[in-house]
């Protein structure tokens, strides 16, 4: 008669090393997640602010020229979209309507807006995604102080006005070095796109809204 093989189990101290392992993996493992999690809100932003740039260009193609109200402002100088009359002139040339934000409905444009899209054709269909809690445009993190500049004289560039680059000079120190930052400043003061929309980190600190870019800056800032 064949004895039975009986089954190997772990010794206590077998346990104690394996627990051991696993903790130190997950001590190294933990903050990367939280990196990845984290960095997937930027993702997220920098996909749609890329989007939008990309829907902007279908208007200059379609109408041959940028919507009106971001040529109120001199080339390099921010268009805050946080602030309604551009937050709805924003909205407008792209979807083609007007999104009422106490209802969070949209509503046919009013004539002020159709200077924005005469047409009232969609170039963009806004999604959940895009708009936070109270209904205006937000970041992944919730923050609403979303820039755009336009290149207005069609050289393909777009010079950051001084206001500007301090702004994110002053951002981009919360990530890098300050030398490198101040190095690279006079690089990235020019932006080599058409169209630029980003988000800098909240110094105020009401909300968690990360540095975002629609281009790539960080070449600038490698070593």
């Amino acid at each position: 008669m064949k004895q039975k093989n009986k089954s190997k189990g772990f010794t206590l101290i077998e346990l104690l090393v394996v627990i051991a392992i696993l903790g130190v993996l997950m001590g190294l493992i933990g903050p990367k997640v939280f990196d990845i999690l984290s960095g997937s809100k930027g993702t997220k932003t920098q996909s749609i602010f890329k989007s939008w740039v990309t829907q902007i260009y279908q208007y200059k193609e379609h109408y041959k020229y940028y919507p009106p109200f971001l040529l109120e402002y001199d080339e390099g100088e921010p268009v805050l979209l946080s602030e309604d009359e551009a937050h709805d002139s924003f909205i407008a040339a792209l979807r083609g309507m007007k999104w009422d934000v106490g209802s969070q409905n949209w509503v046919q444009l009013d004539d002020a807006l159709l200077e924005q899209n005469r047409k009232a054709r969609q170039f963009h269909a806004f999604t959940e995604d895009e708009f936070g809690e109270e209904g205006y445009l937000a970041d992944a993190w919730g923050g609403r102080k979303i820039r755009m500049v336009v290149d207005q004289n069609g050289d393909g560039l777009i010079e950051l006005s001084s206001q500007a680059v301090e702004e994110i000079k002053n951002a981009l120190k919360t990530d890098y070095e300050e030398e490198t930052v101040e190095e690279a400043a006079e690089k990235f003061k020019v932006i080599r796109d058409k169209v630029g929309i980003y988000v800098l980190t909240d110094m105020t600190g009401e909300t968690d809204t990360e540095n975002v870019f629609s281009w790539d800056i960080k070449k600038y800032l490698s070593d």
